[in-house]
């Protein structure tokens, strides 16, 4: 019993790092970039400039800039503390099938995480309804926002856009999780930690870019739908092609502040990368020496 006890004691600790470092490494991205992302994602939904998404946010001031902060502050700490905690895991229990590492087990384990994140959904749907516009008034906050939805339009509304996320999430995290380590091997050999941390920023910078890039069209299709309320549920495939067709028939028109959105995800998974792996070994120190001693 005793030994039993030890061995769930362990895999908690041999895990729990992970999930602490990814809750860490998100609120630190978050407080440093969410003007930029709050730009993004009037672009996204308005089709708007640069500059008239700029203007829009000035002029609503900067109340209204920072309003619904608390919830991704929220929603992404926790989401990255699944996506690399459940990561984590999954590999875990996937490598004890096998006394060889197979190399699909990476993968498989990165889109199980992907598709464990999206139990946030309902986080991710009421963060959408307090940045869109036209509800400034109607939606006071985040409690009110939850209570609006489950009152008024039922509990199915506030996973409206899962199909999105879910896709979003396991192609994302596949390809992250699966480069991360060769593309930072690519770079000189160098025992510094300073090096290694400029190593971590680049390689989490590049890769999240180019992610993020890649999705954008997922994105910005997501948050049109999650920007509705009580809408009709349409198909994803639907949901494309009538957006396709506003957007005056180019797949151009998705990427509309995609610039941004490149430049905010170079520094954003930047910052999350190397604080995570900062993090990642502070903590385990900490957990693992205590143990030992």
């Amino acid at each position: 019993m005793t030994s039993s006890s030890s061995q769930i004691s362990y895999k908690f600790k041999h895990h729990t790092p992970e999930y602490i470092s990814g809750f860490l490494a998100s609120a630190t991205n978050i407080i440093l970039t969410y003007p930029i992302n709050k730009l993004i994602f009037r672009q996204q939904i308005f089709c708007l400039k640069t500059i008239d998404a700029y203007q829009q946010l000035k002029n609503e001031g900067l109340n209204i800039l920072y309003r619904g902060i608390p919830l991704p502050l929220v929603q992404k700490t926790l989401s990255l503390s699944i996506m690399f905690g459940t990561n984590s895991h999954y590999l875990h229990i996937f490598q004890s099938f096998s006394k060889n590492d197979h190399w699909y087990y990476q993968p498989l384990a990165s889109a199980l995480a992907g598709s464990t994140e999206a139990i946030l959904t309902p986080l991710e749907r009421t963060q959408v309804l307090l940045q869109t516009p036209k509800y400034n008034h109607l939606i006071r906050n985040i409690n009110h926002a939850f209570i609006l939805i489950y009152q008024h339009y039922g509990i199915i509304e506030y996973y409206r856009g899962v199909t999105f996320i879910l896709i979003r999430n396991s192609l994302s995290n596949m390809i992250f999780f699966t480069c991360r380590k060769p593309l930072k091997d690519i770079l000189p050999k160098t025992s510094s930690n300073f090096q290694h941390t400029i190593y971590d920023f680049l390689t989490g910078g590049l890769l999240g870019a180019c992610l993020s890039t890649f999705i954008y069209p997922i994105n910005v299709l997501k948050n049109i739908q999650q920007s509705k309320l009580n809408d009709r549920y349409d198909s994803s495939i639907n949901i494309f092609l009538k957006v396709y067709k506003q957007r005056g028939n180019s797949l151009k028109e998705f990427y509309i502040g995609a610039k941004w959105n490149f430049l905010r995800s170079l520094i954003s998974w930047g910052i999350i990368n190397s604080t995570y792996e900062y993090y990642l070994t502070v903590i385990r120190k900490a957990i693992f020496n205590d143990n030992e001693i």
